[in-house]
């Protein structure tokens, strides 16, 4: 059995993004046996992959961190090792487990020294020696590249064929049941539109236009708006303009006629309200977009014009994603 260790410890959206590599690697080494280095964050839907069979989550205590890959990781061979995760500390760890071939994506930035363009490299080269297996990016958000596409890339310079492309997401079934309560309430269809701290970015004026375009969608469908477990800037204008409500307090309600606000929503039930949805809709919250993808379901991103360019390079390949920009989302017809 050929034994492959991941690390990936960065977040919710950014690991679903990575999903489509670890049907990848199951479909070109279907007796494998993945190991998965993880954050305490994004544990709660890595624990959901069917793919993987041990996970390691690790508590950002560099220290602690450290000696729980010595304790799980150090007297253990392995087949390959994946840095997808692009951080200094994962970097540090690759050096003292051992693995056949280790892969992983180095990133660098172009520096003006004098009359000098000099790239500075993440991580040092010293490290980068121990993976010959790499592919580089540049993270100036000038240039046109797309992560996943280097995923892919990295793919085949370990030989795997590309068997798919689509995001891969799982539904935890510990919150099928609190769904199912909810959709006795819940309209047959509707538009889910998330909204979370990407917001706090959004002057008065603009979030004011997306409550308007709220109103105006809402004349097509019923409209269910999200909100995750972070404070958001603009609540008082929500909760002025809409009944709000919480996941965990659903005693005595009728049926949702109107636009309601949904708080508090855990993810692994949000994802539940991203599949039954008509479309999704945020102002590119990560997890929203790469869940609707997996899901195949229709995704619409609010977001200012000057981002766009920045933002490329994390669509997924595979998606049914609009994009539209804050100053004219007035005139935006789903």
């Amino acid at each position: 059995m050929k034994k492959i260790l991941i690390f990936k410890t960065d977040r919710i959206g950014d690991f679903v993004y990575f999903s489509p590599c670890l049907k990848i690697i199951k479909d070109n080494v279907p007796d494998s046996e993945i190991t998965v280095v993880c954050s305490k964050y994004n544990y709660q839907i890595v624990k959901n992959y069917k793919e993987i069979n041990k996970i390691i989550v690790i508590n950002k205590m560099l220290i602690l961190d450290f000696f729980l890959i010595l304790k799980n990781l150090i007297f253990k061979k392995f087949d390959y090792l994946l840095q997808m995760d692009g951080n200094k500390r994962s970097y540090f760890f690759s050096l003292f487990i051992f693995a056949n071939k280790k892969a992983c994506v180095f990133y660098y930035k172009i520096k003006n020294f004098f009359l000098f363009n000099i790239k500075l490299f993440r991580p040092n080269y010293f490290i980068r020696l121990i993976f010959p297996f790499n592919i580089s990016c540049n993270e100036d958000y000038e240039t046109n590249f797309h992560y996943q596409k280097l995923y892919f890339d990295l793919m085949s310079k370990l030989s795997f064929d590309i068997t798919s492309k689509q995001n891969i997401f799982y539904l935890d079934d510990n919150f099928k049941e609190d769904y199912e309560v909810f959709s006795k309430i819940l309209p047959d269809k509707y538009f889910l539109f998330h909204i979370d701290n990407k917001s706090d970015n959004l002057s008065k004026e603009e979030f004011i236009s997306i409550l308007n375009f709220i109103d105006k969608i809402k004349r097509q469908n019923h409209v269910i708006l999200s909100l995750g477990i972070e404070k958001i800037k603009y609540y008082q204008f929500l909760k002025d303009k809409y009944k709000i409500i919480s996941f965990d307090n659903l005693n005595n309600l009728e049926l949702l006629e109107d636009i309601v606000v949904i708080k508090d929503l855990p993810l692994n039930l949000l994802a539940y309200f991203i599949k039954y949805s008509l479309t999704n809709i945020s102002m590119h919250s990560g997890s929203i977009v790469h869940i609707s993808a997996a899901l195949n379901k229709n995704f619409i991103d609010i977001i200012p014009s000057h981002k766009f360019k920045e933002l490329n390079r994390w669509i997924p390949v595979i998606s049914k994603y609009r994009r539209v920009d804050v100053k004219n989302i007035s005139s935006f017809e789903i």
